[in-house]
């Protein structure tokens, strides 16, 4: 298959669902979130915002191309984390919007909203070929999932 010239489809597929977080805001918070001047949340938000803007603007950067096994196989799995990615925001829609949604697993994965754009990403940046989209995701996936994983902690 030949070049795509956006690369920057690798994000709005990810971003275009949480737009439905403006339009069906939270009916229910979380009670007992982490507050902002708790240090450890603090500094997994720096590096959680470090990861999105380099995972939501690198993409952009590059082509779309499948001319191998590896790139093929790195859609694949990126289509399978969407799905899930949607699923979640699917279960979000469905079961009354409720906050704590985001955090309660699906289909066995923890904290299914943080973990699915993380190995999103991460294969998008083997798809692309990008040793910056990798490091933005992998910063994304030690910030997301640690602020998601200490959010959560109130669900329990």
């Amino acid at each position: 298959m030949g070049a795509f010239p956006l690369g920057g489809i690798i994000t709005l597929a990810v971003l275009l669902p949480n737009l439905l977080a403006v339009f069906f805001p939270p009916t229910t918070r979380l009670a007992d979130v982490p507050q902002p001047n708790d240090t450890r949340l603090q500094i997994m938000t720096v590096v959680e915002r470090i990861g999105q803007v380099g995972s939501f603007v690198i993409p952009f950067f590059y082509q779309l191309n499948l001319t191998n096994a590896i790139e093929t196989v790195s859609l694949a799995i990126m289509v399978g984390a969407l799905v899930l990615y949607y699923a979640g925001w699917i279960r979000y829609l469905v079961l009354g919007w409720a906050e704590e949604l985001f955090y309660r697993s699906l289909l066995g994965i923890p904290l299914p909203m943080a973990v699915t754009p993380v190995i999103y990403f991460l294969s998008a940046s083997v798809l692309l070929g990008s040793a910056w989209l990798m490091l933005a995701a992998v910063a994304l996936g030690v910030g997301h999932i640690t602020v998601s994983w200490l959010h959560s902690r109130s669900v329990e």
